[in-house]
């Protein structure tokens, strides 16, 4: 009997727990819980508002459908595009959305999968009808004033928002992933790129040149002046020389032996003056043996110099 009773009470306590999991249910914040009754849509819970345990009625009387709240993000392959100026290019794009509505979600998509397929769809068409419309300088180009790779992803998105909207999704952004080029243009892509880089070289070249000229040619210009106003100024002092030379050469006239005479002393000061060396000879100048011996007291008659000069003679006449 105990063992009956012991049965019965674990029964009870799974059908408990059964009938508890299909009343109570937990909404974190980051999920957003619609509630059903008899299929349509009585209650839409967002965790980031009402997060926690909530109640509703066991199936079939109501029915719970999860959706994520966050951002979701999908990439859409490499598709093929041409563009307006007849230009092959491969275009690789990504979609960040959310669930906005969720009641309108549920009653027209019902699952995140196929939101995300239709998502792929409208993606696919906008891309078609912009890059159909653009030319291939936009996408790729060395100056990056001419790209507008933002304003084409604006344009894609746009009505791809404006589409979503009807189904409950709120398109976040869209944008070009990475661009390339089909195998068989590469090259000649390359080879146009090259061309106008030569062209820019070219008339960088052209510019640089024509101001090298105009540079050469006001330096010869500045330096003719220069040296035109040089010779002037050498021919005025010249002229300056040449008179006060022909002064000088008035008062030379006047006494040719002082003025050869003071020529022989300027000449010898400025020989001295740049650390020549002088030879006196004893032989011929007796005092260098003086200066050779150092001054004595002791003078005898000896060591006085044979040559003494004579006492001047004083002349009484005049007296």
């Amino acid at each position: 009997m105990t063992r009956h009773i012991g049965m019965i009470v674990l029964a009870a306590l799974i059908v408990v727990t059964l009938l508890a999991s299909t009343v109570f249910f937990k909404v974190n914040r980051s999920q957003i819980a619609v509630v059903k009754t008899f299929g349509a849509t009585t209650e839409v819970i967002n965790g980031q508002d009402n997060a926690g345990l909530h109640v509703k009625w066991p199936w079939p009387i109501q029915q719970l459908v999860m959706y994520d709240g966050w951002i979701n993000v999908f990439e859409n392959p490499y598709v093929q595009l041409l563009t307006a100026d007849k230009q092959s290019v491969l275009v690789g794009m990504y979609c960040a959305w959310r669930i906005t509505d969720p009641a309108t979600f549920n009653a027209r998509l019902q699952t995140a999968n196929r939101g995300q397929e239709l998502l792929r769809t409208f993606l696919g068409t906008a891309e078609n009808d912009v890059f159909g419309n653009r030319n291939m300088e936009e996408l790729v180009n060395a100056d990056p004033n001419k790209m507008l790779i933002p304003q084409i992803e604006q344009a894609i998105l746009d009505p791809v928002r404006a589409k979503a909207r009807d189904y409950g999704i709120d398109v976040v952004t869209v944008g070009i992933k990475s661009l390339g080029l089909p195998e068989n243009v590469t090259t000649s892509v390359i080879e146009s790129m090259k061309a106008e880089r030569k062209r820019e070289v070219a008339s960088y070249q052209g510019a640089g040149e024509s101001q090298a000229k105009t540079i050469e040619s006001r330096a010869n210009l500045a330096a003719k002046q220069i040296q035109e106003f040089a010779m002037a100024k050498a021919a005025k002092i010249r002229a300056e020389g040449i008179l006060a030379a022909a002064e000088q050469y008035q008062l030379f006239n006047e006494n040719p032996e002082l003025a050869m005479y003071l020529r022989a002393l300027e000449s010898l000061r400025i020989g001295i003056g740049q650390q020549s060396t002088i030879i006196l000879d004893g032989r011929e100048l007796p005092a260098v043996k003086f200066l050779q011996g150092g001054p004595s007291l002791n003078l005898t008659p000896s060591t006085m110099p044979s040559t003494m000069p004579a006492e001047p003679s004083v002349s009484k006449a005049g007296k």
